[in-house]
């Protein structure tokens, strides 16, 4: 259950809209907050490189006034700050039975999307159980991958500081060679052979294989082959 209150961003050029937001969430006004809205993708983007801090999650329009919008806002917004996630509010799907709109929408880096209410219905944009639970669940989504980025960097330091400790010192034409084979081979996945006699440094060289490698945050469990 989210105890800190859900800061949203909202980008909408319908005032119409805008208002059937706003109803949609008065009933939760406790634990959702409406930070700011804009009608344009540009304007929006100016706020979150501002103080990508400032928002948890953006409801938006997939067709809004301006050149920046739809799936390209998304991915704009996504790049700006990854874990910030986008609701879209579209009225595209009334009639769209086509699945390709969503993946895309999705591909985008779209957290969710609802289709809009008819005109009609002015108390609310959509189901509003449904709305307020995207929202909640995809605050808490943010949530979770800040955490994992804390958590990731964290990692990364360690990782940098053992591999600190375990240089390959040398600057000739095979030990240039040795490190660029490491580079290549930590970003394959296959099994590595590493051959030299007791003492040149093989297990040196599988530190780094696996420390540059996508398993970097799985423990590395040297065994002597020696002793088995």
């Amino acid at each position: 259950m989210i105890k800190r209150k859900v800061k949203l961003l909202v980008i909408e050029d319908e005032e119409f809209d805008v208002r059937r937001i706003r109803s949609t969430l008065e009933p939760f006004c406790d634990q959702i907050q409406i930070i700011d809205i804009t009608s344009n993708g540009s304007k929006a983007v100016e706020l979150i490189e501002a103080n990508p801090e400032k928002y948890d999650v953006i409801i938006m329009d997939f067709q809004i006034a301006g050149k920046l919008k739809g799936e390209n806002l998304i991915r704009k917004i996504k790049s700006i700050e990854s874990t910030l996630q986008v609701i879209v509010v579209t009225k595209l799907t009334i009639h769209n039975t086509d699945f390709e709109f969503a993946n895309q929408l999705l591909e985008a880096g779209a957290f969710w999307y609802c289709t809009k209410y008819p005109g009609d219905i002015e108390n609310a944009i959509y189901q509003p159980t449904d709305f307020v639970l995207s929202i909640f669940n995809a605050c808490e989504k943010r949530h979770l991958e800040r955490q994992k980025h804390k958590s990731d960097k964290k990692l990364q330091q360690s990782i940098q500081s053992i591999l600190s400790g375990k240089k390959i010192i040398g600057a000739s034409g095979f030990i240039k060679n040795l490190k660029l084979q490491i580079k290549q081979l930590a970003q394959s996945d296959t099994t590595v052979l590493i051959q030299g006699d007791s003492g040149t440094g093989k297990e040196l060289v599988a530190a780094h294989i696996h420390y540059n490698s996508q398993r970097k945050y799985e423990k590395f469990v040297p065994v002597n082959c020696g002793l088995l």
